[in-house]
């Protein structure tokens, strides 16, 4: 599940059942594939932005898994709570957010493993995402159909974002100016100004909506709608 690719076609992805994270390597003529034990339940990998390192959220042991992507040595296993599924890298690099389900917060740690701060989010908080510039970590909470808002300097939560029920899909425009957070058992999504932290839409895009993507025009998404099968296209502007 949930693969991820680096610039150079490295690709990673998790075996949630088998407790392994696979790395597969381009080569002349063919591939190089390695599986690699990491932990209980691995979820959503997620790239340094340099390719070199992947980081491996398992949510079944209550930790985040470094891995070398060039020879496939862990690095190390970082504590950071119950339940750890999705994380967020501040655009400088040096700390990484983890959504951790089972227990409804919200941690941070240094890429090298400090865990720097574990605060209350919501129940079954589980997607995280970051604004371009840093300053703000939203976390989407399953069960409470909210989304919290974290200010990543002093990581204390300056609002709460009310969502359809269940927002299964949480994700940031690239130029930082609008939040999208789906409502898989809606039929509609919502939309919020990133500057006001306030919402500006409701939109019926169709039964049980997932994921979000964006255009580089910055201002046309794509919504996947999982229950109905089909796409919804929005004009953000």
């Amino acid at each position: 599940q949930l693969p991820t690719v680096t610039d150079d076609g490295i690709v990673c992805v998790t075996g949630g059942g088998s407790g392994t994270t696979t790395i597969v390597r381009p080569r002349t003529g063919g591939y190089d594939v390695q599986t690699i034990h990491v932990g209980a339940c691995p979820h959503d990998p997620l790239l340094t932005p340099d390719g070199k390192r992947v980081f491996v959220p398992c949510a079944g042991d209550g930790n985040v898994v470094s891995i070398d992507l060039e020879d496939g040595t862990i690095l190390g296993r970082y504590p950071v709570g119950d339940g750890p599924s999705h994380l967020a890298l501040h655009p400088d690099g040096t700390r990484l957010y983890s959504a951790n389900t089972f227990d409804g917060t919200l941690s941070c740690l240094s890429v090298e493993g400090d865990l720097l701060a574990h605060e209350a989010s919501g129940s079954w908080a589980h997607q995280p995402a970051i604004s371009p510039d840093g300053r703000f970590v939203y976390v989407a909470n399953f069960l409470d159909d909210t989304i919290s808002v974290f200010d990543t300097k002093r990581m204390e939560k300056i609002a709460t974002l009310k969502t359809d029920p269940y927002p299964h899909g949480l994700d940031m425009s690239p130029d930082g100016r609008w939040v999208v957070a789906t409502g898989f058992s809606s039929d509609h999504l919502r939309v919020y100004d990133a500057v006001t932290q306030t919402q500006i839409a409701r939109i019926e895009v169709g039964r049980g909506s997932s994921h979000i993507a964006f255009l580089p025009d910055q201002g046309t998404a794509y919504v996947t709608c999982s229950v109905d099968d089909h796409l919804a296209r929005l004009d953000l502007a």
